[in-house]
């Protein structure tokens, strides 16, 4: 077959890709500023504020990632229901979402416990500053009802990008974020005759914005008389023991692997940053950046989930390699371009961050970072279809966290370690372990792709 019937001529395939992908990649990079938002409104006030939001941020980012795992495993096997193209497979997709739900809802209620009840005792696990663990506590402890909002918006959010319904999550998203920013530029400084809150007003307003998101969301499924609407009493009724199980087994595993990825992300930068405080500064910067970068690759990615559990759930298993080949070369492609439009806006985007006429150390460290942090998001866009996309959607979770572990906390932070504290490498050097890192998963994760083992079908096992 040539290489034009392979992966020019069927443009429909990138179509539906693309088509799926790009409200995920928005409603990504929306996620992904709302933190942001808030370090920027509260960075004109006092460091204090911004030390404290900082440290709560970061516990609020290990809860949310957490119920997003749970989020995108229910919807994998969501995925699947859908591609059975049935009246059965309708009825097991919506017992799948509601299970999910359920599930993240309680996750949220244990959540919500610790930090409405215990804030000062996790807010103490990382300063000792009397100010930052009161300020840091009110924060978490305001936030702590929105939990329940993110649960249930993440959880029909995956649904409905099970049903290749992305985009109606994606506006409501928008509609949130926005009015994120009007309440805490409202309540943060104290306008229409608000008094100026702070930190407080910051969470306020996420508060208020999640509460009216979550509405919202219902309000419209609901006139749409969409199905995702309505779960009833006889709903939970009719739930099976090993439906829950099979669904709450992969949730809990995606869920894992999100907060392993992420404390190991957080632990490896700590690593590097420990001893120069310029390089912290120059991997504070690039985060931010970096995930901005990344939003169309997890767009991306998880899209190509879409796609190939809807053809695991309907057990066309024979067009599994052509459309795994097609989608692990387009997100490559992808990365490339990516990777060189963020090259070229360099200077622009640096100057965000950096303000002084003469650049200082921590400036001339975050550019010479900046370049392997973009050729990173090559291998990334791969691994990462390959470990989301394929693997994790052909129902092969336990092996996609296995080889994210092994990956991260076998490998790459003993190395960093190792190299940095013990030989004395300069730590930017070391920021390059990345890529290998990335490399090593992408070689693994092929391996078990010509394997043929990932393949799952768990949307048949339910009953």
């Amino acid at each position: 077959m040539s290489l034009y019937a392979r992966f020019i001529a069927p443009l429909s395939s990138y179509k539906s890709l693309i088509a799926l992908a790009l409200p995920v990649a928005l409603q990504t990079a929306i996620f992904s500023s709302k933190s942001t938002v808030d370090t920027l409104m509260l960075g004109s006030l006092s460091e204090l504020d911004i030390a404290a939001i900082g440290l709560a941020a970061k516990a609020q980012m290990i809860i949310t990632f957490f119920i997003i795992g749970l989020s995108i495993g229910g919807g994998q096997i969501a995925a699947q229901c859908f591609g059975m193209k049935s009246e059965d497979g309708q009825r097991k997709l919506h017992t799948t979402v509601f299970i999910t739900l359920l599930l993240s809802v309680s996750t949220a209620l244990l959540f919500f416990i610790i930090l409405f009840f215990f804030p000062s005792q996790l807010m103490s696990l990382g300063s000792q500053s009397a100010d930052i663990i009161g300020k840091g506590s009110d924060y978490l402890q305001t936030i702590a009802i929105s939990l329940f909002c993110f649960a249930y918006a993440s959880s029909i959010a995956s649904g409905l990008r099970a049903m290749h319904q992305p985009g109606i999550a994606t506006k409501i998203s928008l509609i949130g974020v926005t009015l994120n920013l009007v309440f805490n530029w409202i309540l943060i400084f104290g306008h229409f005759g608000f008094p100026a809150m702070g930190i407080k007003g910051a969470a306020l307003g996420t508060v208020f914005s999640a509460v009216i998101e979550c509405v919202a969301l219902y309000l419209y499924l609901r006139a749409k008389t969409h199905p995702l609407t309505h779960f009833r009493l006889h709903h939970f009724n009719a739930l099976r023991r090993q439906d829950v199980i099979l669904v709450a087994r992969l949730s809990a595993t995606a869920a894992l692997n999100s907060v392993v990825w992420a404390a190991g992300l957080f632990a490896f930068h700590a690593i590097l940053g420990y001893s120069d405080p310029n390089l912290l500064v120059a991997l504070s910067v690039l985060a931010p950046l970096e995930a901005l970068a990344m939003s169309l690759l997890i767009g991306l990615a998880t899209a190509g989930s879409i796609i190939v559990g809807n053809l695991v759930g309907a057990n066309e298993h024979e067009k599994l390699p052509l459309a795994v080949r097609r989608h692990v070369i387009f997100s490559g492609v992808i990365g490339i371009v990516t990777a060189v439009i963020l090259s070229l806006l360099e200077a622009p985007l640096l100057s965000l961050f950096f303000h002084s006429d003469l650049p200082s150390e921590a400036e001339y460290l975050t550019s010479s970072l900046f370049d392997i942090m973009a050729a990173s998001l090559v291998i990334k866009s791969i691994s990462m279809m390959l470990i989301v996309g394929v693997l994790r959607a052909g129902g092969d979770a336990n092996f996609c966290l296995v080889t994210d572990v092994l990956a991260q906390w076998v490998f790459l932070l003993p190395c960093a370690f190792w190299l940095t504290h013990v030989l004395g490498f300069p730590p930017v050097y070391l920021f390059g372990l990345i890529i290998v890192e990335e490399t090593l998963k992408a070689l693994v994760c092929y391996w078990r792709l010509n394997s043929g083992k990932w393949v799952k079908n768990l949307a048949s096992s339910l009953s």
